[in-house]
Order: structure tokens, then sequence, then C-alpha cells
């Protein structure tokens, strides 16, 4: 048995973040932070879209828009200071119509509450920050987020794994695969965890945190926590040019939907690299990490989401998913996602129509884990933390989660501190 003051579960960037705050708020406690993978941040840290994103949308009364600012303003400061690729490219939303039009002005609004910058522009002055944005009036304005940015996400997962390196009372053990929960009492939390060689390994922690991703609810239930919710994974993935393309300055996105539960339409963004990603498709993956038709299958996981799926169909709750599902389909062609993506930029107009699919290969695709409540029949659209003085559990810290990874961690340590868990 290894014992430890604090353990860690799960080394995406959330995890890992929070392992350096708690560090550095806890000094002289030992901690271990437990990756199945063999690097940290193999899933979703390192297979999302990698926009900073600036947290205009979110609502005021959200945890979200609590942290997303200060997020945006720290993870790039990591960045810099870490010497982590980014690129600060800023973000532009394109009006489609004019009932889309008039929703920028709500949007700004919104984020004036949340205290972010943002600025309704006129045709002529967007233009010269972004020569590609789709005019389709010229009497529309677009909304502007000057610090929006992409960065890279394998190398800031490669600069945490160095800092937590550098934390004289931090352990880090890749391909250490939490199983199961042994004993969960007052100041002492008993567990197993298989190494590679298949051998299982105890371990025993005084505090335990679960930031295990895609398997949060599974392990959160064990210790009787995430009564009335599961994780229900989405597959997304991003096409991205193969040849040559011009090179656009901003990152472009359409007016997102008024309210309710919506997928993510179709936008472009900027890798750090200077390659276009168009996308994301979005459907519903049938086991927590299948990236693919056969790799990482559970029968019990494809069961269990395969029956959720058919009841939010069927669901009078859900009438927006069944509709949401078929438009996602056609995204199986990517020659309609280009075209999609048309309507928001002028960078492909010169490419023949029947020669763009031949531009563009489907990129790694990542898998959200988005939380849903069963009792309400709804996706949950804030971050959900559940916790009591044995254990603290993160439950919904899908997107904008990259973003306030930072000021996330030292809010959980703040109730973590403030409740004397520790």
């Amino acid at each position: 048995m290894i014992s430890f003051d604090i353990a860690v579960i799960g080394g995406g960037v959330v995890g890992g973040m929070l392992t350096r705050s708690l560090s550095a708020r806890y000094p002289n406690h030992k901690i271990g932070l437990f990756e199945k993978e063999s690097g940290l941040g193999l899933h979703t840290s390192t297979r999302n879209s990698a926009v900073l994103h600036a947290g205009f949308y979110y609502a005021s009364n959200t945890v979200k828009a609590s942290l997303c600012k200060e997020g945006n303003k720290t993870l790039t400061q990591y960045c810099l200071d870490h010497k982590v690729n980014i690129r600060k490219t800023g973000k532009f939303l394109v009006a489609r119509n004019s009932a889309e039009n008039e929703r920028l002005a709500q949007i700004k609004k919104q984020g004036d509450i949340n205290g972010v910058e943002l600025e309704l522009m006129e045709v002529d002055r967007a233009l010269k920050i972004e020569k590609y944005l789709k005019v389709n009036d010229k009497n529309f304005q677009f909304l502007y987020s000057p610090t929006t940015s992409v960065a890279d996400n394998k190398g800031l997962m490669k600069s945490i794994h160095e800092d937590l390196n550098q934390c004289k009372n931090v352990q880090v053990f890749t391909n250490h695969k939490y199983t199961d929960l042994i004993e969960n009492k007052d100041q002492q939390t008993t567990f197993n965890v298989l190494k590679m060689s298949n051998e299982k390994q105890l371990v025993q922690a005084k505090y335990f945190v679960n930031a295990g991703g895609l398997y949060a609810d599974v392990i959160a239930k064990q210790f009787n926590f995430c009564k009335k919710y599961v994780i229900w994974p989405f597959k997304g993935s991003y096409l991205i040019n193969n040849r040559p393309i011009p090179e656009a300055n901003a990152i472009i996105y359409p007016v997102p939907p008024l309210a309710g539960n919506y997928f993510l339409g179709i936008h472009t963004t900027i890798t750090t690299d200077g390659h276009l990603k168009i996308g994301p498709s979005i459907f519903p993956a049938l086991w927590r990490e299948q990236y693919n038709w056969k790799d990482n299958f559970v029968f019990s996981e494809f069961s269990e989401i395969l029956s959720l799926n058919v009841k939010n169909v069927i669901s009078k709750d859900m009438k927006f998913y069944a509709q949401s599902l078929l438009n996602e389909l056609k995204k199986i062609n990517k020659t309609y996602m280009i075209k999609e993506a048309k309507k928001l930029t002028t960078q492909l107009d010169q490419i023949p129509e029947n020669q763009l699919h031949e531009y563009f290969d489907r990129g790694k695709p990542g898998i959200r884990s988005q939380l849903f409540d069963t009792e309400k029949r709804k996706m949950e659209q804030d971050f959900i933390f559940e916790h009591d003085k044995n254990s603290f559990h993160l439950l919904n810290v899908a997107s904008p989660g990259w973003t306030c990874s930072i000021p996330m961690s030292e809010y959980i340590c703040d109730i973590i501190q403030k409740n004397n868990y520790i």
C-alpha cells in the first residue's frame, strides 16, 4: 500500500492544474496524481478546439461566467510564461440573417454583464482585422472578441507535467488506472489502481479528488455522489486543411442559438501553426472512449448509453434532440461542412466546389464528457461539483473547462479550505 494526504484521479488539464494548486496551497501535504494513460491529457485535454474562450456567452449566475474571463487571462499568461505556443487570433461572430444580426446586441449585453471586452463593428472596420469575413449584408454588424486565442494543447499538457515534476510534494503516476473503492470513511479513503503490468496497487489517502473526466460519474457513484446524473459522451471532430490555402487572422463563429440544449454550430478556428480547422461534427459516442468503431469497447457502457440516446430521442422534454441529430448527420459529408463554413468566411472561395473535399482531412476526434440530469431530463450547462469531508468530485467540466482550468483549481481549493476538508 502507498499512502498520501491527497489523491487526485485524472491527469487532464483540470486534474493537472488542480494538483498544481493543491501543491501550492498545502505544501506540507503529500499528493499523488493518478492517470490511467501513459501521459497526461491524452483525452479531452488534447483533443479539443484549443480555443481560450473569452466568456461572454454564459449566463451571469453561472460558475462558468464567474471563471471564464479570469481563466482566459491566467491561461494566456501561463502560456506566455511557460513558452507554450499561443496565437492571439481574436474571434468574430458573423450574422447570417437579420434575426442573428439583432441577436448580436443581446450577446454584447451579456458580455458587458460578464465584464468581457467586446465590440460591435461595422463592415469596413471588421474587414481590416479579418479580410475573409463573410459579409452577408453590408448593413449587418460583426461582434468582435479581442481576447479569444488559440494555444498548443499538447504543449500545455507537457508544461503542466513538467511543473508537477518540480513540485517536491507531488508524485505523478501514469499507467495507473483507478478501478474500485475499497473503503471510504473519515480521513481515510482506500482504493485500487491497476498498473500497466495488470498488477493492482492499493492506495490510501486522507482526501480524495475525482477529476476523472469521462469516468467522473462512475467514480463519484462509488462514493454515493452523482445520484441523478450520468455522463453522456459526444464525439466531435474537425476538418483540417492538408494543402496550402489562404491564411486567416481570426477565428470565426456563427451567432449561437437563443436558448436551449443545442449542439455547437460549424465554425472556423486556426491552429498555432496556421492550419484552418472547420467543425465540429458532433454525434453521440456509443461508449465513453469510442474514438473509432472498435477500440475501447465496453458492453455495459454501450448498453447504458444506447438506452439513454433512445429515451432522449423519444422524450417530450428533449424535442430538440432528434432534430439536432438529423442536422448533425449531414456533417458526415465533408463538402457539407465546408459549405457551412463558407457562410462565415470567404477564405475558400477560390477553390472549385468539386475540389473542396480534397483540401481537408478529418482530425483526431475528441469526446465531450457532457453531464445529463436523468430526473429533469436535460443537459447540464454549468460546471457541477459535489463534495464532502472525504472527497471532491468534478462532474461537469466540459467547455470552457480547458480555459477555466487555473481559476477553477483555485475555486475548488477555496471550497476545500473553507470547509476544512484538509
